[in-house]
């Protein structure tokens, strides 16, 4: 029997469905493996990121999401989610990463000055702890890989978390492709699909610090699943919501 994932980006059990934007040799991976998707796209965001899920989309916990005005609700509501919606976002920054916010069982590490200010009301109401960084694109630069262990390429995100419980992998940037003019993210490559296993969009041998990545993951019992053998690209994520 299917289960809402409660925990935002966190399953506890193998996810059966997930958003993840529409990337064809993604998805097929994410089929091959027994993981249906949901995908979302913007006709305002630049194409480069117009299929990015951590753009349009951002799980509260429990069964609500925070979806895009723009967005069509309904596949979201048939699984079983309350979907709610702010501000509609725009084509640049600060206005495109309104729901770019990363969020896990007790907390949420957002940008005060660009995220949406009814889900941050939401996100507070809820009782997680709101931890503010510099970096608008939060969740595109952070990977959760356990509730207290994530890595991010963003200096600004690593000193802000310096100082807290949760345990900091500091990676390089440059080695993950968004497209021929721009680098990606890390946390815009991955996603959990289970309680110890974390998808890569691409092979670690591409990452400078792969291994680092692989050790950093292992420490806390968790393993890489790497979807394609390929350069590790920037998706906007890959969202789990059912087991």
């Amino acid at each position: 029997m299917s289960k809402l994932i409660l925990t935002p980006n966190l399953p506890q059990e193998p996810v059966t469905l997930a958003a993840a934007g529409n990337y064809p040799e993604i998805i097929s991976a994410l089929e091959g493996i027994g993981i249906n998707t949901i995908s979302f796209e913007s006709g305002i965001l630049p194409d480069e990121v117009s299929r990015h899920q951590d753009m349009l989309l951002c799980h509260i916990g429990q069964e609500r999401l925070f979806l895009d005005p723009s967005q069509d609700k309904a596949p979201l509501e048939k699984e079983g989610f309350s979907v709610l919606t702010g501000d509609k976002i725009g084509d640049t920054y600060p206005l495109d990463v309104k729901l770019n916010i990363a969020v896990s069982r007790d907390f949420f590490i957002y940008n005060p000055k660009t995220a949406d200010s009814t889900l941050i009301k939401e996100l507070i109401n809820t009782g997680k702890k709101g931890i503010p960084v510099k970096q608008g694109y939060t969740k595109c630069s952070l990977c959760f890989v356990t509730e207290n262990a994530v890595i991010t390429e963003d200096p600004s995100i690593y000193e802000s978390l310096k100082n807290t419980d949760i345990h900091t992998l500091l990676i390089s940037k440059g080695d993950i492709y968004l497209s021929d003019s721009h680098c990606g993210f890390f946390g815009g490559a991955t996603g959990k699909i289970d309680k110890n296993t974390l998808a890569v969009t691409g092979s670690l041998q591409y990452h400078r610090d792969g291994e680092k990545i692989r050790d950093f993951c292992r420490s806390h019992g968790v393993e890489i699943k790497e979807l394609t053998d390929g350069k590790i690209i920037d998706i906007g994520g890959i969202l789990p919501l059912i087991s």
